[in-house]
This record gives C-alpha cells, structure tokens and sequence, in this order.
C-alpha cells in the first residue's frame, strides 16, 4: 500500500518528462509524405498489426472496421455493418473474407483469420505496406506476386466496395470467400442458429437473406466466376475482448459462395455488398469517394490534417442527422453531440448539417431536457441529463455568431427561453434551481445525471447527487449566452435580467464552491458535507466564462488542474493520490466503466483546459508553445490506436493505454476546436448555417 501510494504521488511529476519524451517521438518518427502511412518495417510485429484499427463509415450510420493485420480481434470489427434503421442500430452483415492468391500452381493466402488455437491463413506476414490514402489500402507481396486491397464505403450509401489490383508481373488466381454473420454488431453467430440459408445467384450478382427481419443482402463480384458452395468456418476467436480468468468470446461464421478471378497484371478484381442492387462499373463511386474526401482544406499540420478530414464519421446527415458519439458501438447521445458540435462543424465545414442536428434535439426536448441517449432496440429517447440542455444552449449561441445574416432572429431562441423556464420551475429527478439560485440534481439509483455517468451491477460509480461544479458553471455560461442573444433579438429587459441572474448566481457559486483550504473548487455541494474530490469538472469555472471566478481563484484552479491532472492525453477524472484512484483499466466493459471517471484521462476535457490556459495567462510565444507542446501526443496517437482519430480515453498512468471506443467525437471535435480557436488554424469554412431557425 506505501508503495502504490508513493507512486501515485509522483506520477504527475512524470507527466512532463511524457509529454516531451512523446513530442520527440512523433519529430522523429519516419511518417513519409502522410502520416497515415505504414512501410514493412514499421509492421513487422504482430502484436503491433493487431492493436492498430482502422474505421470507414457511410454518413448512415453504418461502418466497416478492423485491424491492419486483417484479423479480427473484436466482434465488432467487419466489412459491412450498416444501420438498420439508421442512425443508431447496427448490424454485422459481413465480417471479412477469406481471400487466397495462386501464382505458378502456388497457393498464397492474404487474408488472416483468427482460430482458438491457430492462425490460418497468416496473410499478415506478407503485409508490406498499409495506407489510409484515404481509406484502407494493404500492399501483400511475396518474390512471385504483388496484390493490393482497398476497403471503401461511399457517403451517403449503404455500401461497401473492395477493390483488388494484381501489382506484379505476373498472371494470377484470385480466390475469395465472403464471411457472414447476420446478427447485432455485439451478437455472435453460432452454427446451431436456425437460418434461411437460400442463396440466389444471377451472373455475378448473389443475394440472401438468412434472417427474416432483416433486408436482403446482395453480394456483386465483378467479372468473376461464382459459384454456389455454402460452408461453415467454426471459431474464430477474439482476443481484444478477454476478461481476465475468462475464455475469449467465439463464433462460427457462414460463406455461402465462392469467387474467382484471373487477374493479369496491372488488373482490377471487384467485391460490393450491399442492401440494394448495384448495378454497373463500381469504379465511378470509387473514384467519386476518393474526390470526394480530397475537397478538405489543409491546416498546415499533416497529423491535424487527417484528423480534420476524417471528423465527417460522426456526421450523419440522412433527414435531421446526428453526431454519433464514437465507433464502433455508440449512438448519438445529446451531452456528446451538443459539446462536439463546434469542432465538428469547424473540423468539416458542415455548418448547416450540424445545424440541423441542434434543430432535432431542441424539437425532441421534454420538461427542459434533451435525449441524453436512445434505446439502442427500440430508438426511444431516455432524459436523463442534467447538462445536455445547458451544453444545447452553448451550441446555439456559438452558431449564431456564424450566421451569414445577423440581422435575422437568433436560432432557437424559443427553445433557449423553453429550457431556461423549465429548469427554473423544476423538472425530473429533481433537477431545478434551488433557492440560491445553483441548479441542483438528485439522480434515482443506478441513473447519474452528469457526464461522469459510469454504471455497475446497478450502482453509480462516481455518485455526484447535489450541486456539481461543472454543471453551475454551464449554468452560468448559459444564462449569459440566452442573454446575448436576447439582445440580438432586441429584447433588451430580458437580457438585463439574465445578466443581473448570472451576477447572483456567480457571487452565490464563489460562496459554495471554493475551498480555502486546498485553494480549488469543491466537486459537489449542498448535499452532506462538500465533496472536495480534486476532478477536472472545475476546469469549466475558468473555460466558460472569464466573470465565475475572480482571477486569482481562476489561476489557482488552473494551476492546481495543471499540476496534478493533466497527463498527455488530457484530464484525469480523480487525483492520482485519492484513495479511490484507479490509474489503470482493462479490457472489458466492466473494468473499463470501472475506472473511466475514477482516474482514466479524457481527450475531451484538454479543450476546456487550452480555453482556461489562454484565458489566465496572457498570450505569448510560450503560453503558444506550451499548448503546442500538450498537442505533440495526439500527432503520434492517431497512428497507434484508432487510425486517423483519437480514443475515448486513456489509463491515467503510463503508458496511457488508450480505452473505450477508438473514435469518440467529443475527442476529436475538442481537440481540432481548440487548434483552431488558439492557433488560427482557419480550418473548414462554414457552408450556410442559416437553416437553424
């Protein structure tokens, strides 16, 4: 115990010599002319080909993913897993393939699949080159042949291409075998399920529908031979999801067909599956998504680049649209996509689709509250949230100082007044302004209101019923931005009024909220004793608005954030000296939700705190190199987790092993706001916004 004590007391000491020792690493690193490019020495381990992922999405909600070994280590990883309906449920249609090369009478395989107790075919070990240029390409070479794969799916449409291309010499045999599975993206597929195993085949066109409930699922090999030979591939295994004690999760996958090609050199071999006929060459949608996701503006950052372009996969913009909050399982919930709204808008330029997405939550909000989440079966959406609203408001009055025309009304107004009223009169789990004028939450058992929302065995993780910092401080930050858009809407007694709420409620949050003894903020007051947990959901006191704290308290804050929060990857969520710090987590859901906001570091919350850097102290050459300096980590994360993105969260010890979904929204969003609100960076230029009426 002295021990692991001793060592969370200095492991904030260590953060810097990180920082720095990741900085030069990512100086150093020989990226080429992308970043996202990976050459044969760089993927000669395994264990390295197997922890990088990578992510295609359709703008439907749909998505392909797996590693860049090509074995699957996830039940979640496969080639084709669209939303049915969309945005949120997801089903795994097609896993992956089982492909094999021939070459003088010399049968190669190229795919790689993962058995209980072997590997087979081991494709990976003739991996030379792996690129996302812009969607995943794998170069397979031996001393008699050359192929290469590229995986796509086309914006917009609810398919996924695969392109093969015979790179060498030599004349060869193309054979491949599509894996299914028909189930839920997190379901596993036994041989013993009853299915319709019926396969029709017309040419080169193949449909199924193996499940009664789901749509037809139509698999198009161009210019192949195909040919009727159904078979049973018996347990593969994935590895990513062992809990510790346990046996890895397993399934059986079905391959109702075979394809062959006879590929001379410099030619192309196609695979498209879909859920409607695709007729026709493919080679004009393959051509018009690669244009397509060229017509981003550069940065001037190679690393910050990519990460810009490829931000649209949490877009969707099918009829209202969302914000999905990460891949491969979340759906659009409203705290995630009301704080990823700016930088996604910034990151893609889609100002008006993300309107859009403010426009469908404000019109879904009941008693002042927004969809925290949906029911991923039934798509119903559950209010449980006592800061989505507040973050909603922030959205709005940060679009509207987009808006082409200022001259018009403010966007949602009528929605901001709605939310206001209702949390002032009070509305669920006793969410309302108390007396005092601080906005109060007493969550029921088992349901947290607040971001720090981890469940286990029915029982919160992190408890924070009350007044929580974080949550004054939005609602602060809102009752000033409702008043400056009162006064864009000439309503100038109601914006006084808001203004002379906002004074009281900040004279009344210094009285509750700061502890003079530590010299911070406490986490949570008003019910029981103060909670003075030292978490980063005081960061928002100083972020939001430069009037909540006096600005000694706010460099106080900001300082003790910095000294004893900060990690490479963002914010600690607790101390690393508490009692209660969990500085590690593992693989599965439940050890993940266990220390998510007992000690695990968030990407997001680095936005917040670049805000407060800036806004304590002034800026300068160094306070712009320190920031800098925090952003060198993330240059090196996008081509060592989720490729081209950035994670859920992070150990707070190091290594900092990266958790929870490898592309979360709030992470990437926040991170390019903050690049491009502190270092001009310019990014996207909005499309017109002016649909958020």
């Amino acid at each position: 115990m002295a021990l692991q004590e001793a060592r969370r007391a200095v492991i904030w000491e260590r953060i810097a010599a990180v920082s720095v020792s990741m900085a030069s690493k990512v100086r150093n690193a020989p990226v080429g002319r992308s970043p996202l490019v990976w050459e044969a020495a760089e993927l000669s381990d395994r264990a390295r080909r197997l922890s990088l992922e990578w992510l295609e999405t359709d703008g439907l909600g749909g998505y392909a993913s797996g590693t860049v070994a090509g074995a699957r280590t996830r039940r979640t990883h496969g080639w084709y897993a669209p939303a049915i309906p969309p945005p949120r449920r997801r089903w795994m249609l097609v896993n992956s393939c089982d492909e094999f090369v021939t070459v003088d009478g010399e049968e190669t395989g190229i795919s790689t699949q993962a058995y209980d107790g072997a590997v087979y075919p081991e494709g990976d070990a003739r991996l030379v080159r792996f690129a996302l240029a812009p969607f995943p390409v794998w170069r397979y070479e031996t001393g008699k042949f050359s192929i290469e794969r590229s995986l796509c799916l086309v914006r917009d449409r609810s398919v996924t291409i695969v392109r093969y291309r015979n790179c060498g010499e030599k004349e060869l045999s193309l054979l491949v075998r599509p894996l299914l599975r028909f189930r839920g993206a997190t379901e596993l597929r036994s041989e013993t399920d009853e299915i319709d195993d019926a396969v029709e085949i017309r040419g080169e066109l193949s449909w199924l529908r193996p499940a009664a409930f789901l749509p037809k699922l139509f698999l198009r090999a161009v210019g192949a031979e195909t040919q009727a030979d159904p078979h049973w591939y018996r347990h593969f295994i994935y590895e990513a999801e062992r809990a510790p004690g346990e046996a890895a999760p397993m399934e059986d996958l079905w391959s109702p067909v075979r394809w062959t090609w006879t590929l001379p050199p410099g030619c192309e071999a196609w695979v498209l599956f879909s859920r409607e006929e695709i007729a026709g060459d493919p080679r004009p949608l393959y051509r018009g998504e690669r244009e397509r996701r060229a017509g981003y503006s550069p940065l001037g950052d190679t690393s910050f680049d990519e990460l810009s372009r490829r931000a649209e996969v949490f877009l969707t913009e099918d009829r209202e649209g969302s914000i999905l909050a990460g891949f491969p399982l979340l759906s659009d919930q409203g705290r995630d996509a009301m704080v990823a709204a700016a930088g996604i808008a910034i990151a893609t330029g889609k100002f008006g689709a993300v309107a859009r997405v403010l426009n469908a939550f404000a019109s879904m909000r009941r008693e002042g509250l927004i969809p925290a989440r949906f029911d991923p079966e039934k798509g119903q959406p559950e209010y449980d949230s006592v800061d989505a609203p507040l973050w909603l408001i922030l959205a709005i009055e940060w679009f509207g100082r987009w808006r082409n025309n200022p001259s018009l009304p403010p966007p949602l107004l009528g929605a901001v007044r709605s939310i206001l009223s209702s949390l002032s009169r009070g509305t669920r789990f006793g969410i309302g302004v108390a007396g005092d004028g601080l906005i109060v939450a007493d969550s029921p058992p088992g349901k947290p209101l607040t971001w720090m929302d981890s469940v286990v065995d029915g029982v919160a993780v992190t408890p924070r019923d009350g007044c929580c910092v974080e949550v004054n401080a939005l609602w602060h930050a809102a009752l000033k931005a409702a008043a400056r858009l009162e006064r864009l809407a000439n309503e100038s007694a109601r914006a006084r009024e808001l203004e002379g709420q906002a004074w009281h409620l900040a004279r009344r949050f210094n009285e509750a909220f700061w502890c003079a003894e530590r010299e911070h903020l406490y986490d949570v007051v008003g019910n029981g004793p103060p909670d003075g947990s030292l978490r980063p959901n005081q960061i928002f006191a100083v972020s939001l608005t430069e009037d909540l704290l006096p600005p000694h308290r706010a460099r106080s804050v900001y300082w003790t954030v910095r000294r004893r929060l900060l990690t490479p990857y963002g914010l600690r969520t607790l101390d690393a000296r508490d009692p209660r710090y969990q500085g590690t987590s593992g693989n599965s859901p439940r050890d993940h939700a266990l220390a998510a906001h007992q000690g695990s570091a968030w990407p997001w919350l680095l936005g917040a705190f670049a805000d407060a850097h800036f806004r304590v102290n002034p800026r300068s050459d160094e306070t712009i190199r320190t920031f800098r300096n925090w952003l060198a980590p993330f240059r090196a994360h996008i081509r060592e987790a989720g490729l081209g993105s950035i994670s859920e969260s992070f150990d707070g010890d190091p290594p900092h092993t990266p958790r929870g979904a490898f592309a979360r929204a709030t992470s990437v969003a926040e991170v390019l706001r903050a690049v491009a609100a502190h270092l001009g960076s310019g990014l996207a230029t909005p499309d017109p916004p002016d649909e958020t009426r």
